[in-house]
């Protein structure tokens, strides 16, 4: 029976992209609705990770089973360089992900926050792990209490298993494969920072200087979302998206300031069904860092 249910999660998660099943959408499915999971809690080969960032809130009330994790304070270091918000070495994600998380190679992930950032970051890095068995929770947090869905405050026992870490190299970038593709038209750089840091006028505080990639289009990661964990409707983001010349022939490189918003423009491409997406996870931290490459900043 048990075996039964999570064939038939598994199955669900593939046609239950709740607004965004549509023919544009109908290769790519990365979205569970709250009700499939309901119905699925307590099966043995589902990891649900909790994402919020309020271990408070947290343990206040979760999804049953949920294990936890603060991923903008766990997930992430500090590399090469002292750039921060970089990913962990492999040896690192291999002992979070399996003996923190609980989660294996064979594991059916469910991620879900409320700020419409971190699970998609996670995701990001679970899939440059080689893992492709996850799917975001359909609005979220909020979504699952506004259904009134079942929660919990017990912390769930957390049995390590292994996770033998895959490097999936097609979904990242690095500044020499950006430097290499500056010019090519087969290639659409998106900058997914506020418009202001993207034109210069503003900039983080650990950027070197404020500026962009040249030739980036800038789209605003938090403006394909509908209060901050629903999407926008399909139709509509690959409307804006083609307008900008953002188009499913070409390669896509995404980048931020440290790949966090990076990675959530990189699932909502996955979503809408574009084959090559990459992020660049360094990022504008780096770049604005490497006197060597070219910049558009405000001074000229």
């Amino acid at each position: 029976m048990e075996k039964l249910r999570v064939a038939a999660l598994i199955t669900l998660v593939s046609l239950v992209i709740v607004g965004l099943v549509s023919p544009v959408s109908a290769q790519q499915k990365y979205f569970i609705k709250s009700e499939v999971l309901a119905e699925n809690l307590g099966s043995p080969n589902i990891r649900i990770v909790d994402c919020r960032r309020s271990y408070d809130d947290y343990k206040a009330g979760h999804i049953p089973g949920a294990v936890y994790l603060n991923v903008l304070e766990k997930l992430r270091v500090s590399g090469r360089g002292g750039i921060p918000g970089v990913r962990r070495m492999m040896e690192e994600e291999e002992e979070l992900f399996g003996r923190q998380l609980g989660i294996s190679n064979q594991s059916m992930v469910v991620l879900y926050d409320n700020s419409g950032l971190d699970a998609t970051r996670l995701f990001w890095e679970l899939a440059v792990g080689g893992h492709h068995k996850m799917a975001l929770l359909y609005g979220g947090w909020t979504d699952w209490t506004q259904k009134n869905l079942p929660t919990s405050k017990e912390i769930p026992r957390v049995v390590p298993q292994p996770f033998i870490y895959n490097c999936d190299c097609e979904v990242l970038a690095t500044a020499n494969y950006i430097l290499a593709n500056l010019a090519n038209p087969n290639v659409a750089i998106v900058d997914c920072r506020p418009p202001e840091e993207f034109l210069g006028r503003k900039k983080h505080p650990k950027a070197k200087v404020a500026g962009r990639i040249p030739g980036a289009i800038n789209v605003y990661s938090l403006m394909n979302w509908e209060n901050k964990t629903y999407p926008k409707p399909p139709d509509e983001l690959l409307a804006e998206f083609e307008d900008l010349g953002i188009t499913k022939d070409k390669t896509i490189i995404v980048y931020c300031n440290s790949g966090y918003m990076g990675a959530n423009s990189w699932f909502i491409f996955k979503v809408l069904g574009y084959p090559n997406v990459r992020c660049y996870d360094f990022s504008w931290f780096e770049w604005s860092m490497k006197d060597h490459l070219p910049k558009v900043t405000p001074d000229g």
